[in-house]
């Protein structure tokens, strides 16, 4: 093929009136277009061949570790069924084991419990007899405390009966003195322009010249007209005192004796 040089003017007239000239152009044209692209083609086709034959043999090697993996699970599936085996194997020994514990338990306990109500049973019957003991005693403590309480309360009586008329020469009758919901006062009498008033206590402390008090001022209460124009005594009458309730007597004119001593004097006191 022969080329000439022409002008650009004569190559513009060519490309618009010479058909062959137009044709010709093409041809180059598309010669050279298409064979860039299939060595481009070619190019890529070669990197496309590299990569895929990098692929193959990742996957080739991908292939060996997973069949290592595959291995490796499998022993381990086996271990696991081993020990699911030998598991399975202890539990059914401890559940055996756990039975018999439970039958002995159950034994066991029905035996205490057999023997606790039998214990229950004598404990039951002792209880009962020592109840039966106990309301025994509190009879005979209750019969000996109203035995000495009348026999103390008696003694103050006469004794005061007799002191009365011997110091003051009166023959006094000397009661105890009941007001229901009121008022109990062991020693009571009016001779005279006097009224006595006191208690009667085996043992004595201050917590009885108070108590006194309080039935003293009960009786003002309910009882005024028995105070009218009336000098009271008042009396504690008990076989032991304490030094407290002296110095309270002493102090606040209360005859304090026990039938066989005065401890404060009743010409004092009157």
């Amino acid at each position: 093929m022969r080329f000439y040089l022409v002008s650009t003017e004569e190559i513009y007239v060519k490309l618009k009136s010479d058909r062959e000239f137009i044709q010709r152009i093409a041809e180059v044209v598309l010669e050279t277009v298409v064979v860039k692209k299939l060595d481009e083609f070619e190019r890529q086709s070669r990197f496309i061949n590299d990569n895929l034959v990098l692929i193959w043999e990742k996957l080739a090697e991908n292939d060996i570790k997973f069949n290592k993996i595959h291995e490796e699970l499998v022993k381990l599936r086996q271990e696991m069924n081993d020990m699911r085996k030998d598991f399975n194997s202890e539990i059914i020994k401890l559940r055996q084991e756990m039975n018999d514990m439970r039958k002995d338990f159950n034994s066991e306990i029905i035996k205490l419990r057999q023997e606790m109500n039998d214990m229950r049973k004598d404990f039951n019957s002792e209880i009962i007899k020592l109840r039966q003991e106990m309301n025994d005693n509190y009879k005979q403590i209750a019969r000996f405390v109203e035995n000495l309480t009348t026999s103390i309360e008696d003694d103050a009586q006469y004794y005061l009966q007799w002191l009365i008329e011997k110091k003051l020469g009166y023959k006094a009758e000397i009661t105890r003195l009941e007001i229901d919901n009121v008022v109990e006062i062991d020693i009571f009498s009016q001779f005279g322009n006097y009224l006595l008033i006191g208690e009667v206590k085996s043992r004595a402390n201050k917590s009885v010249y108070m108590e006194l008090m309080r039935k003293v001022e009960k009786l003002k209460t309910v009882k005024p007209e028995l105070f009218k124009d009336k000098k009271v005594i008042l009396v504690i009458f008990s076989l032991s005192v304490t030094k407290d309730l002296l110095d309270l007597c002493k102090e606040n004119k209360v005859y304090l004796t026990t039938g066989s001593r005065d401890l404060t004097k009743l010409e004092e006191i009157i």
